[in-house]
Order: structure tokens, then C-alpha cells, then sequence
């Protein structure tokens, strides 16, 4: 690429975790390397896991090396997105849909299960309704993230504000966030993505209880694949075409969807568009707080 790459100081700092994918390749990380930028809505560890075999597919197919990358919050992921000019970025919906409009991405594939959020209590917590949070602790992950936006309207509904019902405490994943519900008695609820539940193990699921869910508000995709403004063209069609095919058709694409909980990918159509620009208001609004 022409322009300077923002995620390679990044990768750098992330030590020996980028390594690994490095290695797997059989080199060290290169100038010719192609760096996938993947949201971070997990840990770095965590995500490097789950991408690889999505990682070592396309390095196979592109017959170059590939490496995941992220980024520290949600807040550099759109500032190291808007300035690079990735081959493929995996992007929130939310986030997805800004780099479309102000950063010239254009989004191809999408997972096909549905994004929601869920109001996490542990196990043997007594609470049956939402509105009975009111004057407590509820943990979120980044501001910025779309389930946390999601988050905020599930306890509209219930009656409860934000940050005046409730304390909105947040943290940087979805599996810190649970973490803290588990570890912290200050912390009487978590909200957290229904993906973000099901890449739990079974004894931690067995620690929680789910309170409510927001699976009423369809359409959201879990995660969304897209390509950098130069990167249209013959690009587009081989990156659309090896992501449906890895995903859809492959075994280990397959299992990968399912540990995930993503079930699948599909292309991206414009009513996909549309859906999510709901959301573009209180996206602009995080991003321009201090």
C-alpha cells in the first residue's frame, strides 16, 4: 500500500501474540504481509484463536502471508480503519457502516446470524425484571460498541436512563465485562452481545443467567466483512467469493462460524444498509465525546 500502514506500530506492541500468527506463516512479519484488521471485541488472544483458520485459509488462497491484527478500544479501531486501506477489515455493524460513509470502505460480507444484546445476572441472583436493576451497577463493554448502544435502549424500555437509574460502568470486551459481574459484587449486571455468550465454556455459562434479551430488534449482523477504498474490482469479487465459500462450504470455515455463533456469511444488500444507519446518530455522538 501507497499510504502508511497505522496498525504495523500496533502490531508491534502486541508483542508475542502477533507473533504467533507470524510464525504460522513461517516468517517474520513482512512488508508484504497482509494485516486483517479484526474489531476488538475480545481479547487479543481470544480473537487470534477464533480468526485463525479464517487466517490461514486466505494465506493459502492469496498465497501471501497473512497476519490478524486489532487494535486496543473501539475508538483507535475507527481512527486506525479511517486512515489505512485494508484488503479486509472485520467491522461491527455500526462501525462498518461509518467507514462506508466517511472513509470510502465498502462492505461485502455479513454474518447471517442475528446481533443482540443480552442483560447478563449471575446464577443465583433472585432478580426476575430489568426495572428491578434501578440504583445499581450494570457493566458494558466500550462505549462505542454496538451492544452497548443496544444495551442503552433495553433499559429505556424498561424505564431505567443511563448513567441516572443506573451506573454504567464500562470495561474493554464483552468477556471482561462478565468477568467483572463474576468478580465484582458491586456489579449486579452485565450486558454483553448474545455471540459474546455463546464462545463461553460451559461452566461459565453455568455461572450466569440470562435476565432479558434483545432479540426483538433483527437485522444486525454480528460481524461485518469489507474492503478498503483500493481494493474494489477483482478484489472484491475474489475476497467475496473465498469468504462464502470458506465460511459456507469448507469444514473448518463451518466449525469456525459455529464456535463463533455465527452461523454463516451472506452478501451484504442494501436494506442491510439501511437498518444500520439507525444507529449512526448515537455512533457520531460516542465518537465526539471527550
Amino acid at each position: 500500500m501507497a499510504r502508511k500502514n497505522p496498525m504495523k506500530t500496533l502490531t508491534r506492541g502486541l508483542g508475542w501474540l502477533l507473533w504467533v500468527c507470524a510464525a504460522a506463516s513461517g516468517a517474520a512479519p513482512g512488508p508484504d504481509d497482509i494485516e486483517i484488521p479484526v474489531l476488538p471485541y475480545l481479547s487479543t488472544e481470544r480473537l487470534l484463536t477464533l480468526y485463525e483458520p479464517l487466517r490461514r485459509h486466505l494465506q493459502e488462497t492469496l498465497d501471501r502471508p497473512v497476519r490478524i491484527v486489532t487494535s486496543p478500544d473501539y475508538r483507535s479501531f475507527v481512527a486506525d480503519t479511517a486512515q489505512g486501506d485494508y484488503p479486509l477489515v472485520l467491522n461491527a455493524a455500526h462501525m462498518a457502516r461509518l467507514a462506508e460513509v466517511d472513509s470510502g470502505y465498502r462492505s461485502i460480507v455479513q454474518t447471517t446470524n442475528p446481533l443482540y444484546a443480552l442483560v447478563m445476572v449471575r446464577a443465583e441472583d433472585p432478580v426476575t425484571e430489568v426495572a428491578d436493576l434501578r440504583g445499581t451497577r450494570i457493566v458494558t463493554p466500550d462505549p462505542l460498541a454496538l451492544i452497548t448502544l443496544m444495551g442503552h435502549r433495553m433499559l429505556r424500555e424498561a424505564g431505567l436512563r443511563p448513567w441516572t437509574d443506573v451506573e454504567m460502568p464500562t470495561t474493554d470486551t464483552h468477556n471482561n465485562a462478565l468477568m467483572l459481574l463474576l468478580g465484582d459484587e458491586s456489579i449486579r449486571a452485565a450486558i454483553v452481545s448474545n455471540r459474546a455468550f455463546t464462545t463461553l465454556d460451559e461452566g461459565m455459562r453455568a455461572r450466569l443467567r440470562i435476565l432479558a434479551d434483545g432479540a426483538d430488534f433483527g437485522g444486525i449482523p454480528s460481524i461485518v466483512y469489507q474492503i478498503g477504498p483500493g481494493h474494489e474490482g477483482a478484489d472484491h469479487a475474489l475476497l467475496t467469493r473465498e469468504l462464502l465459500h470458506f465460511a459456507n462450504d469448507t469444514p473448518a470455515g463451518r466449525a469456525m462460524m459455529l464456535t463463533l455463533g455465527h452461523v454463516g456469511l451472506r452478501e451484504v444488500a442494501e436494506a442491510d444498509r439501511q437498518v444500520i444507519d439507525l444507529f449512526l446518530p448515537a455512533t457520531r455522538e460516542v465518537l465526539a465525546a471527550p
